[in-house]
C-alpha cells in the first residue's frame, strides 16, 4: 500500500481522526486470528510504539485497524514512510507560537478557535490572511472586531454556533455574555446545534445575561432534545420562572427515553411544586437512582448474585475473550442470554453473569454482585462500597474492560496513572496487562482512591475526581458551586459543566448508596446532599 501525497494523508486522517502500552506482541503473527476490534488496536498502538516496528508492518496493521484514535494516528505517522500523514501529526501537535510561523496547511491543520482566542487582534488580521482559502477566516473577522458580539450577531446560524461553540468559556464570558435578540433566538432554535449553546450556557454560571435570551425558546422546537429542556427549565427556575420552568419540564419529560432521565424531570417538578403526584410517579420506577432513591422509593428488584469456583474454561483477564463474548451474546434474545449467563455463575466470572442477566431483564433488574472480595484491601464497608461502586459504574466489574480511550480493567486506569502506581509502588516488571487482573486493578484502586480521600471527603465529589480529575474537581468547588442556596446542592450536581463527569457522579452515588445498604450499613442520601454545602464535611479546597 503507497503513501506518497499529502493530500492523501490529510484525507486519511479526516476519515479516522476522531488513546496508552504493556506486553508487546511479538510480531505480526498475533494480530492474524484476532478479530477487528477496539482490543486489537490497543495491542497494534503498543506494537507500533515499539522502536524495531518497520513502516510495512506499519501499513499492514493501518489495514486491521477499527477505530482511529488521536493517539492511534500519531503512533501511525511516526512509522509510516508519508509525507502527509508525518505532517499531519506533526501540525496536530504544535504549540501556537511555532504553529503560527508554519506555512498555511500545516497552519489550517492545527489552528482552532480555541487558539484564535489567545490572539490579539493584529495576530488575528494576519491569520486571517493565511487561512483565507479556509473556513475558518470568517470565524476570526468576528473575534477580532470592535464589537465582537455583535459580529457574532449578524453571522449566519452555522457560523453562529461555531464560533460560540469554539471560543471556550473565557471568551464566551468577557465578549458574549449579552442578550440575544428575539429574532436571532427564532433562527437558532431550528438548527439542532443549539442543544450545544443551551448546555455551554446554563451550565456556566458566570454568563449572567445571555441566558436570559433563552426563555424566549419556543419549547415546541423539534430540535430540543430531552437534555436541552431540562437545561432550559433549570435555567428559567434561576430566573424565577417557575411556571415556564415547568413547562419545559414537561416537555423534558415527553421527550426522555431513559427511565433515569424521566425521574429527574419528575423529581425537579416535585421539588419545585411540591405536588404529590410528581413523587408517586417516582414511585413507578423500575431505575435505581439518585431521583428514586431520594424519594425513598424501595426498589425490589435488587439481586445480589453469589458463586463459587472457577469457570473451567474462560480467562476472565483476557480482553479478547471479553470481545468475543461481546459479539457472541449481541441480538440474543431474553432466554438467549439467561441460558449463557448461567455457563458463567462462577466465582471469577460473577460479573459476566450479572452482566448478561441484568441485560436479559432488559436492565429492570439490577444486580449488584461484590466480587474478587479475597483482593478488597480493607475491612472498612464504606470503602468497600465506594470501590465496587466506582467499579460497577467504570466497567460492570468486567476484569478484561477496556474503554475507548484504553482506560484498562475494572477500575478503568488510564495508561498513565497504572504507570505512575506502579512506579511509587516500586512494582518490577510492571506491565499494562496486569491491569486486567482483578487484584492488581482493585490493589491500584485502593491506593488511588485513598489518595483522592486526603482531598475530598465525600462519595460524589471523589467520583467526579475519579473520572474528571482532581483538578477539574478543585476548579468545580472553587467556582462557586455547591453552596446554600434555593435548590441546592441539587442545582450544582446538574451543573456540573462535564458532561460525562455530571452523569457518571449521580450514578455512582447511586451505586454506593445501594452497596451501603446491601453491606447493612445506614446511610441517609438526603444527609449525603445535605454535607455537600458544608465544606468542613466534602473537601479540603473551600
Amino acid at each position: 500500500m503507497g503513501f506518497n501525497s499529502t493530500g492523501r494523508g490529510l484525507i486519511l486522517f479526516l476519515i479516522f481522526a476522531s488513546n496508552l502500552f504493556g506486553s508487546v506482541p511479538k510480531d505480526l503473527s498475533f494480530f492474524d486470528d484476532k478479530p477487528r476490534s477496539l482490543t486489537k488496536d490497543f495491542y497494534i498502538y503498543r506494537y507500533l510504539k515499539e522502536p524495531t516496528t518497520t513502516s510495512k508492518e506499519a501499513e499492514k496493521l493501518l489495514g486491521m485497524t477499527s477505530r482511529m484514535s488521536m493517539s492511534l494516528f500519531h503512533a501511525f505517522a511516526k512509522k509510516i514512510d508519508d509525507e502527509g500523514f508525518k505532517k499531519v501529526s506533526k501540525c496536530l501537535k504544535m504549540k501556537l507560537k511555532p504553529l503560527l510561523n508554519s506555512d498555511n496547511e500545516c497552519l489550517a491543520i492545527g489552528f482552532n478557535l480555541y487558539n484564535a482566542t489567545k490572539l490579539d487582534k493584529n495576530e488575528l488580521k494576519k491569520v486571517e490572511k493565511k487561512l483565507a482559502d479556509y473556513g475558518i477566516s470568517k470565524a476570526l473577522h468576528v473575534l477580532y472586531a470592535d464589537d465582537p458580539f455583535v459580529a457574532l450577531s449578524d453571522t449566519n446560524t452555522t457560523q453562529f454556533f461555531t464560533i460560540f461553540n469554539g471560543v471556550g468559556s473565557k471568551y464566551r464570558e468577557e465578549f458574549f455574555d449579552h442578550e440575544v435578540s428575539e429574532k436571532k433566538i427564532k433562527e437558532l432554535e431550528k438548527d439542532w446545534n443549539i442543544n450545544s449553546t443551551i448546555k455551554y450556557i446554563v451550565t456556566d454560571r458566570k454568563l449572567k445575561n445571555i441566558n436570559k435570551s433563552l426563555i424566549k425558546i419556543d419549547r415546541s422546537s423539534p430540535k430540543l432534545t430531552h437534555e436541552s429542556l431540562f437545561f432550559l427549565g433549570l435555567n428559567a427556575l434561576e430566573l424565577r420562572y417557575k411556571k415556564l420552568a415547568m413547562a419545559f419540564f414537561d416537555e423534558s419529560y415527553k421527550k426522555a427515553y431513559y427511565r433515569m432521565d424521566k425521574d429527574k424531570v419528575l423529581f425537579w417538578q416535585f421539588l419545585v411544586s411540591k405536588d404529590k403526584k410528581y413523587k408517586d410517579e417516582i414511585a413507578k420506577s423500575f431505575d435505581i437512582n439518585i431521583y428514586t432513591l431520594l424519594c425513598g422509593i424501595e426498589n425490589k428488584n435488587i439481586v445480589v448474585p453469589i458463586a463459587n469456583g472457577k469457570h473451567p474454561t474462560y480467562d476472565e483477564t483476557d480482553p479478547f475473550g471479553w470481545t468475543n463474548l461481546l459479539r457472541q451474546v449481541k441480538n440474543k434474545s431474553p432466554e438467549e442470554l439467561k441460558k449463557i449467563a448461567d455457563t458463567y455463575k462462577y466465582a471469577n466470572t460473577l460479573p459476566i453473569y450479572s452482566f448478561l442477566m441484568e441485560r436479559s431483564s432488559g436492565y429492570k433488574k439490577h444486580y449488584f454482585p461484590i466480587p474478587y472480595k479475597e483482593y478488597l484491601k480493607t475491612k472498612d464497608n464504606r470503602k468497600i462500597a465506594l470501590t465496587m461502586a466506582i467499579a460497577r459504574q467504570e466497567s460492570r466489574l468486567i476484569p478484561s474492560a477496556l474503554s475507548h480511550s484504553y482506560a484498562l480493567g475494572m477500575m478503568q486506569f488510564m495508561p498513565f496513572l497504572a504507570r505512575a502506581i506502579a512506579k511509587q509502588e516500586k512494582i518490577k516488571n510492571f506491565d499494562l496487562d496486569d491491569m486486567f487482573n482483578p487484584k492488581t486493578a482493585l490493589n491500584f484502586a485502593n491506593i488511588h482512591i485513598g489518595w483522592l480521600e486526603k482531598s475530598l471527603y465525600t462519595p460524589i465529589f471523589i467520583a467526579y475526581a475519579y473520572n474528571g480529575g482532581i483538578g477539574f474537581t478543585k476548579k468545580l468547588l472553587l467556582s462557586g458551586s455547591f453552596r446554600k442556596g434555593k435548590y441546592e446542592p441539587f442545582l450544582s450536581m446538574e451543573l456540573v459543566n462535564y458532561d460525562e463527569s455530571r452523569k457518571y457522579g449521580k450514578k455512582v452515588l447511586a451505586n454506593y448508596v445501594t452497596y451501603m445498604q446491601i453491606l447493612d450499613e445506614k446511610v441517609s442520601v438526603y444527609k449525603l446532599f445535605e454535607d455537600l454545602t458544608d465544606p468542613s464535611k466534602t473537601d479540603r479546597f473551600r
